[in-house]
């Protein structure tokens, strides 16, 4: 399933990355050499070197090419769309089975089933049948994939309590079946969708010196090209904002305090982030007199805010927000501005804070937070990570990331589903990720197995946000050597 991308034309030489099964990036057109690699060493956009053999080709008509229709959807808040399994698990079909061999191979009760089956959802959307399955090909296996052993049309089950991500859905005999990423086909009525949380952080824009929008990430610029590319492709694909809160730092000096505020600007609260945690919260604004507050309507739980530092009765009193609104302080949960043990803030780099009491994620740039985000960390809280389900504490790096990866060994999946392409998975120590979460809702409470679940939305902005950066075409990226962005995990 993968290719790797290696620093210099040598399978010894670092690796910097991978291609997944079905990806087509740019290269240079002759070979830098066949040191080990009989289809030779080829260069592709935008650094790196891979063999063309067993894993990769230079045939754009290459069956797996052919059969995986499309890659992942980056920038949106997950890759690919996400089915579970239902009871009992679909049967992993190799081509497109008749309606016979969906008899023979599923039993007497199909017809049952298919009658109490409920309508596919609209949520999942409906493509033409491929190409390739319509002229009657098997569905290949990519190098490195599990080799199953083949039936008729179907190579057995899946693992109960399965769950998949989809290249694409389509209908066929009056069913819908979905095209899986590890190139299986399954009736989606033996699944679920995933219910994706909708959840979004808040994003934190800064102002430039004439008070215009600056974006809201350095790494909302594009890089330059590189020079020796055979054909740069453009910038990663940013992840999608529209539905993010956006929010403002507080000005330098700030307006006159409206009657009733305190005195005193609190400087551990302006600027700081802040999440609504209480059921029926509400807000208040500024009647038009500006001399009284009035009740401005609800205040979404878990909805994201930034905090002026202006108060009435402390920060268990009413809190100002930037947008105008005065909050409950007790309804909330406030990041508590800091920096980083490292010297990252001092210079000015990028890092991220998690704290495990708050469940909160800070992203910053050097002293500025840019954005945060509620997390579900380690269900053991602040217990020892050796010895129970703690998210480990200290400074970290990130040193790998995946668009979409199935954990190992103490997987993130839950306590029963066989989950596969976790998105947007970031690695900063061991087994411990970052990563997005499709089978939950309940960010902002610890329930992990370890490591930091984010929501989709916020996982996606967070990934295109960090270093390494994994280039448009490729599925993952590796920092062995240090240099990605800092993890600062505490209580």
């Amino acid at each position: 399933m993968r290719t790797w991308i290696y620093v210099a034309p040598d399978e010894r030489s670092t690796k910097l990355g991978y291609l997944r099964a079905g990806a087509v990036v740019d290269r240079a057109e002759l070979p830098a050499g066949t040191d080990g690699c009989a289809g030779g060493w080829y260069r592709i956009a935008p650094r790196g070197y891979v063999c063309v053999g067993k894993g990769a080709s230079l045939a754009l008509e290459h069956q797996v090419v052919a059969a995986a229709v499309r890659g992942p959807r980056r920038g949106a808040p997950v890759p690919y769309h996400y089915v579970m399994s239902g009871s009992p698990p679909p049967h992993l079909y190799f081509r497109l089975p008749t309606v016979e061999d969906q008899r023979r191979v599923e039993g007497s009760t199909l017809n049952v089933h298919l009658a109490r089956a409920a309508v596919a959802p609209s949520s999942l959307p409906l493509d033409p049948v491929p190409a390739f399955l319509l002229a009657g090909r098997d569905l290949p296996k990519p190098y490195g994939a599990e080799e199953k052993l083949h039936y008729s049309v179907h190579t057995g089950r899946a693992k109960e309590s399965s769950a998949f991500g989809l290249i694409t859905t389509f209908e066929w005999t009056n069913r819908r079946f979905g095209l899986t990423t590890e190139l299986d086909l399954i009736p989606l009525d033996r699944t679920r969708p995933a219910r994706l949380s909708a959840l979004r952080g808040v994003i934190i824009k800064d102002l430039d010196a004439d008070g215009a929008d600056a974006p809201a990430s350095a790494s909302d610029a594009a890089p330059p090209a590189t020079p020796s590319a055979p054909s740069a492709p453009p910038a990663a694909p940013q992840a999608e904002t529209a539905s993010f809160s956006i929010a403002e730092p507080p000005a330098g000096e700030l307006p006159p305090a409206p009657p009733g505020t305190d005195a005193r600007i609190d400087p551990a609260l302006k600027g700081a982030p802040a999440f609504v945690r209480a059921h029926g919260a509400s807000r208040q604004r500024l009647s038009a007199s500006g001399r009284t507050l009035v009740d401005a309507g609800a205040a979404p739980f878990r909805s994201g805010w930034v905090l002026t530092g202006r108060t009435r009765g402390g920060a268990k009193g009413l809190v100002e927000t930037t947008e105008g609104s005065w909050l409950a302080g007790s309804h909330l949960v406030i990041a508590e501005l800091r920096k980083d043990p490292q010297g990252f803030a001092r210079d000015g780099k990028k890092w991220i804070d998690i704290s495990i009491r708050r469940q909160m994620l800070v992203a910053y740039e050097g002293t500025r937070p840019v954005f945060a985000a509620l997390i579900s960390s380690g269900r053991s809280g602040m217990a020892d990570p050796e010895e129970t389900d703690a998210t480990v504490r200290g400074s970290f790096y990130i040193h790998a990331k995946h668009v979409s990866t199935t954990m190992d060994g103490d997987d993130e999946a839950s306590e029963a589903f066989d989950l596969r392409d976790v998105p947007y998975t970031q690695y900063f120590h061991e087994g411990y990720a970052l990563h997005g979460a499709y089978w939950h809702d309940e960010f902002g409470k610890a329930r992990s197995h370890g490591c930091i679940n984010l929501a989709p939305a916020d996982a996606a902005w967070l990934f295109e946000w960090t270093e390494p950066a994994v280039p448009p075409e490729w599925h993952g990226a590796l920092n062995i050597e240090g240099g990605g962005t800092l993890v600062y995990v505490h209580g």
